[in-house]
């Protein structure tokens, strides 16, 4: 078994929140307040392209040319789309 079930104090109103945590397929976390309804989740999505190679665009400054990441497109984003909606 992967996940783990708790119970914490709420930030909000100190009652106790029921928690979850799972490492399997990726460390997820969530919380539930009953009292005050405070909540918390592990949110899955997709970068925007530009974002992506924003981010790879700064990897690269820590890396030599050879060893650089080139900027993806739309369709290489797009391959992986499905994949991570069915997380």
């Amino acid at each position: 078994m992967s996940g783990h079930s708790d119970q914490n104090p709420c930030p909000i109103c100190d009652e106790q929140v029921d928690t979850y945590t799972d490492y399997k397929p990726f460390d997820r976390v969530s919380g539930e307040c009953i009292n005050c309804g405070f909540c918390y989740y592990t949110k899955v999505e997709q970068m925007p392209l530009a974002e992506v190679n924003e981010l790879r665009k700064e990897h690269n400054e820590n890396y030599e040319p050879e060893e650089q990441l080139k900027p993806l497109k739309q369709a290489d984003l797009d391959k992986y789309k499905e994949d991570i909606k069915n997380l």
